[in-house]
């Protein structure tokens, strides 16, 4: 019997950015509990690795191809009012993308070479350390979801996780640092 699974649909562009945004946060939840074998470690860095890369590109990407959902364009797209602070989210989100995806010029090391495709450079140890990672993005995924009105899922939203201390794993060998963590709801007043 064959094996076949899809990922759940989505109504609107809004839904895409909602599915990148949950999924980035549930591996990463994933990745703190610290009881995963070795293996889905993996499977959950590769996953935070591959939706943080997409929402980078999503906030930051200075020359985004024609049919990318963008900070600058989604708006228009879902008849949305954008942020106020809009300009803010774009540069922040070109500074995350500069720090993990620079070019070879400045130095590499970026996520696609470890993940999107295999390369000579996925045999370079990289410690990623995903609790900065998400700390850094959360903020600017906790207005953009604000502005994207009511979460239309199936599936209730994933709550924001704050991280205290280092998690870190990596593409080499394991090492994961379980932290506690604080679930909150940003929408909460």
């Amino acid at each position: 019997m064959p094996l076949v699974f899809s990922r759940p649909d989505k109504l609107d562009h809004a839904d895409t950015i909602r599915y990148e945004i949950d999924m980035l946060r549930y591996s990463i939840q994933r990745l703190a509990e610290g009881e995963l074998t070795q293996r889905d470690a993996w499977v959950y860095l590769e996953s935070f690795l591959l939706h943080y890369r997409n929402l980078i590109d999503f906030l930051g990407n200075e020359r985004p191809r024609p049919g990318d959902l963008h900070v600058t364009n989604i708006w228009t797209l879902m008849n949305l009012s954008a942020p106020t602070n809009l300009n803010d989210i774009y540069d922040n989100g070109k500074k995350l993308r500069t720090k993990y995806e620079p070019s070879d010029a400045q130095g590499g090391g970026r996520i696609s070479q470890y993940l999107q495709h295999c390369t000579e450079k996925r045999i370079d140890f990289k410690n990623w350390e995903v609790s900065t990672m998400y700390n850094e993005i959360e903020p600017l995924l906790s207005v953009v979801e604000a502005h994207l009105g009511p979460h239309t899922g199936m599936l209730k939203p994933v709550l924001a996780v704050g991280f205290m201390d280092a998690l870190s794993a990596s593409t080499a060998i394991r090492t994961i640092t379980a932290v506690s963590t604080l679930q909150f709801d940003p929408n909460r007043k």
